[in-house]
């Protein structure tokens, strides 16, 4: 892969792999358990870790919502609106080969439910930075998130069929989310795995991929 994944898709399939990746690890390192009980920092340095295995492309964690904004040249005119959290911090910003700031990364682990008091808070924030400034650096916003159901109690369900319904949910979310402040947004393909058992339920890494209107094609 070189000049830094010229197509953004190519990234964040490296994102999700990742996550997966840590989920995994995780159950052995903890000898079974699910992805649910390990804190949200686990997914987060495996996918930072990652970005690494890119050309050209670096990668800093908990880093200032101004200060990449700034860098990146992502600054509207005027006092920053209500619902701008400029004084928050991305937990992930990968970089450009000339070290000007490419894409914005929010984790979320775990996710149950399609709530907006969980959920709209970092859409808002993604979208804002990239629709501040046309010309900034900033290629896209990513949501990384692990999600899981339990086992539906009704017989003419299954897991993977409730955790598919809770994906489009969540991606419902972000997309009124990214109408509402002129972003385009696109629902990266995931992979639902189930578990071991046949009473368990599902999971799945996911990533929801927020861009400026037009920048889609290149995370489809």
């Amino acid at each position: 892969m070189t000049n830094g994944a010229n197509r953004g898709g190519e990234l964040i399939s490296i994102l999700v792999t990742a996550g997966e990746k840590a989920v995994r690890d995780f159950n052995k390192l903890s000898e079974g358990e699910w992805f649910d009980e390990s804190p949200e920092y686990f997914l987060t340095t495996y996918a930072a870790s990652a970005l690494k295995s890119i050309d050209k492309t670096s990668a800093l964690l908990e880093v200032s919502v101004d200060r990449t904004r700034q860098e990146a040249g992502a600054i509207r005119r005027g006092r920053p609106a209500e619902d701008e959290r400029r004084n928050g911090r991305f937990d992930i910003v990968t970089y450009w080969a000339n070290g000007n700031p490419r894409g914005a990364i929010e984790i979320k682990s775990p996710i149950w439910s399609a709530v907006k008091n969980l959920l709209h808070p970092d859409f808002t924030e993604l979208c804002k930075a990239l629709v501040a400034n046309s010309t900034s650096t900033l290629q896209f916003g990513a949501f990384l998130f692990y999600a899981s159901v339990s086992n539906p109690k009704k017989k003419y369900d299954n897991a993977i069929q409730s955790l598919r319904e809770l994906i489009e949910r969540v991606h419902e979310e972000a997309k009124l989310v990214s109408q509402k402040n002129g972003a385009g947004c696109v629902l990266f393909p995931f992979s639902a795995h189930r578990g071991k058992n046949e009473d368990d339920g599902a999971w799945c890494i996911s990533c929801i991929v927020f861009t400026r209107k037009g920048g889609e094609k290149s995370f489809k």
